[in-house]
């Protein structure tokens, strides 16, 4: 990353405190290839969640369904991934963001009053563009 040392310190940084980063600037200052580039690295799973106007809380964290036998079952949203890039979150509704910041908080998503614990680490990089 030729020329964002700051930035490479600053989310190595998060990664080991366990938190979570914003990721703020123009576009082209490759934000999502570090993003990448660190889950390879680290050989851990990485999803990247774009979040528009119609994108409702379910379509991160998942939702319950009914198989043929007519039974309830629980069907993982992009949530369950150890490192999430959440592009664009303040163009989606509050209830949306809600779900990401409460995953974010709580490491784990409560579906139907059942609790699922998201893998660890879970790591979440907000991203946004000026």
């Amino acid at each position: 990353m030729v020329g964002q040392d700051d930035v490479v310190k600053l989310v190595l940084t998060g990664i080991f405190c366990q938190g979570h980063s914003l990721l703020v600037g123009v576009p082209g200052l490759a934000k999502t290839l570090l993003v990448q580039t660190i889950s390879t690295s680290l050989d851990l799973q990485f999803k990247r969640i774009q979040f528009t106007p119609d994108l409702m809380p379910s379509d991160i964290v998942g939702a319950e369904t009914m198989d043929k036998e007519r039974n309830f079952q629980f069907v993982k949203g992009p949530i369950f991934a150890n490192i999430i890039l959440a592009d664009e979150i303040n163009r989606t509704p509050p209830k949306t963001q809600a779900a990401l910041l409460e995953s974010m908080q709580e490491y784990a998503v409560t579906i139907a009053g059942q609790q699922y614990k998201l893998p660890q680490p879970f790591l979440c990089w907000l991203r946004k563009t000026r």
